[in-house]
């Protein structure tokens, strides 16, 4: 609390206190305004923290940001392993789409983690995949809403970076790391409207 309120902090076997300048971030899955009003969490700390709150939805609740998230962490790991994993193949993010996620990105990385070390080929196959995801679908995800083909995640996820970005055609190829001519044909092929920014480029 005195970090927090005072910013100074008092290093063992001192007797003067030192004034930082830091900047503190905390994260919880619990709901800890339910926690103050029961009594379960301190008040005057939750306050302290919460001066801007940020909610993130779960994974499965933004699976058209797998994709995206499966490439980070594939260069990263393949990097990290010294390995030529240059991604993952269709049924394999077909059957991770499917996936709940219950330990949402934490989990992520754990899985491509794994199969970027036990891949012996340049892309992470089912075979790969530990064995919660290669022996079967989740059961919770077997909706038809949850299983979207690759072509309709990549789609949903093109227009959630269109959307942020206001339609800028542009900024949306720079996020999503493609050129801006390989834009314009993922927009063509999958016939997404050209209201979405047509006056922006």
């Amino acid at each position: 609390m005195r970090v927090l309120q005072n910013r100074e902090v008092q290093r063992v076997g001192s007797l003067t206190p030192r004034t930082i300048d830091v900047r503190v971030i905390a994260a919880t899955h619990r709901d800890l305004k339910t926690m103050v009003r029961e009594g379960r969490f301190r008040e005057d700390l939750y306050y302290r923290l919460a001066v801007v709150e940020i909610a993130l939805p779960s994974l499965a609740s933004r699976r058209e940001d797998l994709p995206l998230l499966e490439r980070y962490y594939i260069e990263k790991f393949a990097a990290e392993y010294n390995k030529p994993i240059i991604g993952i193949t269709r049924r394999s993010q077909t059957r991770m789409a499917a996936y709940s996620w219950p330990g949402n990105i934490r989990e992520l990385e754990n899985v491509i983690g794994n199969a970027c070390m036990m891949a012996e080929g340049s892309l992470i196959d089912i075979s790969d995949l530990p064995e919660s995801l290669r022996e079967t679908a989740d059961v919770s995800a077997t909706t038809d809403e949850n299983l979207l083909s690759l072509e309709e995640v990549q789609r949903r996820h093109v227009l959630k970076v269109l959307d942020a970005v206001g339609g800028h055609k542009a900024r949306a190829a720079e996020i999503l790391g493609i050129g801006r001519a390989t834009i314009y044909q993922l927009l063509s092929r999958m016939k997404i409207e050209e209201k979405r920014g047509a006056a922006q480029s």
